[in-house]
């Protein structure tokens, strides 16, 4: 997890990609999941051939807890006609032969 560092409503962190991307800088948001919940938009800079990079960025709203927990991993809520229930049930496996 980022441990961001607060000056006024701006922000910085360090991040280490998991791969060396193709690009030096790229958009990047950053979801606090702790107390106060905020989420930010910035820039991730990486430094150059290597996996290292400083996300810097604008805090930009507050959310509630299970919002940002939400936006921390890009959920989103499914409306009732999005969901096959025929398909989503225990023991469905069972049907392709398991």
């Amino acid at each position: 997890m980022a441990n961001p560092r607060t000056v006024g409503s701006f922000y910085w962190h360090p991040l280490t990609y998991p791969v060396k991307p193709p690009s030096i800088w790229e958009r990047a948001e950053t979801q606090e999941i702790e107390f106060p919940f905020r989420g930010g938009v910035g820039v991730s800079i990486r430094l150059p051939f290597t996996r290292l990079a400083i996300v810097v960025g604008r805090w930009n709203s507050s959310y509630d807890e299970s919002q940002a927990l939400t936006n921390a991993v890009r959920g989103r809520a499914l409306n009732e006609e999005e969901v096959n229930w025929d398909f989503v049930r225990f023991g469905a496996q069972d049907d392709i032969g398991y």
